[in-house]
């Protein structure tokens, strides 16, 4: 038996390919889901949504604080460290950049003097919007923080314990923040447009979803604009087309204004339709 929402990750190899549109179509057509916003680095999918999100809590990593009248200055935690986030010159205890800190515990595990303790330091924050038809959580990350995992992880567990179906609109890109996006999601709708840099990036989509042995479908936006073989990568893959949307100059000036397609065409609304009857079948299968 399921002990966890459903998961419906929205994703793309590359940026501009129309993901929060999407993302945002496909909670605006079924009632009682909640919308999640990973791409915490520039998250906007409250917008096409059309609600403002509150404050609901901060999110916190621990760093290394450490004691100089213990530290013997042994250079250990620096040499140790695999991002460089603390520094030793000379015999005085090592300098922390926090920003480039990834929180792994090893500089104070390995301290021979025990001078380092972990402290609690804010990396982002979580906002949220609530009501009888729709949820909305969205993870935010903190100027100059470098590792936007954290925030992602804090954003899906909040996100999962509030409802049973979730639509994920990830952060572009096939590097760490997808993986943590994905990581959990029981299927993956790929957004590409067919473009020699959207062909590229969707195959190297598709490699991630199958090394991460996911089922995934592929959208093609602005499918008239070119003549990529979205087809070919499909077949390869074994990854269904679901959906195809030609461009529209409607949907451009509507999402430039931060209205969804679903709610301005027809064809979306169609298609969208489409997509969710297989995500029904597929996932409750």
């Amino acid at each position: 038996m399921r002990n966890r929402p459903v998961r419906i990750a929205v994703a793309s190899g590359k940026g501009g390919t129309g993901k929060s549109c999407v993302t945002s179509s496909l909670v605006l057509s079924r009632d009682e889901v909640i919308a999640v916003d990973t791409d915490v680095e520039e998250p906007n999918l409250s917008l096409l949504l059309g609600h403002e999100l509150a404050p609901l809590k901060d999110v916190e990593v621990l760093v290394p604080r450490i004691d100089p009248s213990l530290c013997s200055a042994c250079g250990k935690c620096s040499t140790y460290c695999l991002y460089g986030a603390l520094t030793q010159i000379g015999n005085v205890p090592p300098m922390l950049n926090k920003t480039l800190c990834h929180n792994c515990g090893v500089c104070s595990t390995i301290c021979p003097e025990s001078a380092i303790r972990e402290v609690p330091f804010k990396v982002g924050e979580i906002r949220s919007y609530d009501s009888d038809k729709l949820k909305i959580i969205e993870g935010r990350i903190d100027i100059g923080t470098v590792n936007s995992v954290p925030v992602i992880k804090e954003t899906l567990e909040t996100a999962s314990s509030i409802g049973e179906m979730m639509v994920i609109d990830c952060p572009p890109g096939t590097s760490c923040p997808v993986v943590a996006s994905i990581e959990d999601a029981d299927f993956v709708l790929l957004v590409t447009e067919p473009t020699p840099f959207g062909m590229a990036d969707l195959e190297m989509a598709l490699e991630l979803a199958r090394i991460m042995n996911k089922r995934c479908g592929i959208i093609i936006n602005r499918c008239d604009l070119s003549e990529g073989n979205v087809k070919g990568l499909a077949e390869k893959y074994e990854a269904p087309v679901l959906a195809s949307f030609p461009f529209s100059r409607e949907i451009a000036e509507s999402y430039a204004r931060g209205i969804s397609p679903v709610k301005v065409d027809s064809l979306w609304s169609r298609e969208i339709s489409r997509v969710w009857n297989f995500l029904e079948r597929e996932v409750r299968s």
